[in-house]
């Protein structure tokens, strides 16, 4: 991702006679918001680029009636983050504190560095032409007797993590095709390895803890739909995984 050096000024601020210093964001524009995951400023929005595709689909919520506020919760949500526009600062400023700080903050302008469609496709025929043409995709794994599972993740660093979490082992991904928004892996060798639901349940705390993302009941029913699907699909000769690097949140 992209990031965004700005000077803001920082103030002491003093509550039950403790001082800290933080930085209000008081100098931005109406046009530019920070977002605060778990209380901390981490990224930057400016409504000015329109046509970033992360600005439009906020827009979009705001002209439905939408405040900013609840918009960038759901999208935090979705994204098994916890965001807000609001900072956390409620202890009384004090004057004549200022002073100037350089922040850097990671620009929100697409949700590809956040966001991963995965599509799990279990086989007995790999179709190559299909993993590249949705059309096709669906045409051919959603008939007969074949089915696939759709799931999601944050980034690249995270989708190893989930794999190597179901198939308690250190993953090295074999690539059999891929485009620019599209990345689709081979992961027949390691079917015999995927984890049961005990261990999923098990391990869960473990993996909230090593991937950060967020404790949800779509967190879990993510990660339960996935072992489900491999643990019903062990007698298929192929599992591949499609990644899909989305742009758009609506």
């Amino acid at each position: 991702m992209k990031t965004k050096k700005i000077q803001m000024e920082s103030y002491l601020f003093e509550e039950a006679g403790q001082q800290f210093r933080a930085i209000p964001f008081y100098e931005l524009s109406n046009d530019e918001w920070v977002v605060y995951e778990k209380g901390e400023p981490k990224y930057y929005l400016d409504f000015n680029s329109r046509e970033k595709p992360l600005i439009k689909d906020l827009n979009a919520k705001l002209e439905s009636g939408e405040t900013l506020e609840g918009a960038v919760w759901k999208l935090g949500h979705f994204l098994g983050r916890e965001w807000t526009t609001k900072h956390n600062i409620t202890a009384k400023e004090i004057h004549n504190s200022v002073q100037l700080e350089s922040v850097e903050l990671l620009v929100l302008e697409e949700l590809a560095a956040l966001f991963m469609d995965l599509t799990f496709v279990a086989t007995d025929v790999i179709d190559q032409e299909a993993f590249l043409n949705d059309e096709r995709l669906y045409d051919v794994y959603l008939s007969d007797y074949t089915a696939i599972q759709s799931a999601y993740i944050d980034n690249q660093d995270n989708l190893m993590l989930l794999l190597s979490f179901i198939f308690t082992i250190e993953m090295n991904l074999m690539e059999v095709a891929s485009s620019v928004e599209r990345t689709v892996y081979d992961l027949t060798t390691y079917i015999d390895k995927c984890i049961s639901i005990e261990t999923l349940d098990n391990g869960y705390k473990s993996w909230l803890k090593k991937s950060g993302r967020e404790n949800t009941m779509d967190e879990y029913g993510n990660l339960l739909g996935i072992v489900s699907y491999l643990q019903h699909s062990r007698n298929k000769k192929h599992i591949l995984l499609i990644a899909d690097r989305r742009k758009h949140w609506l």
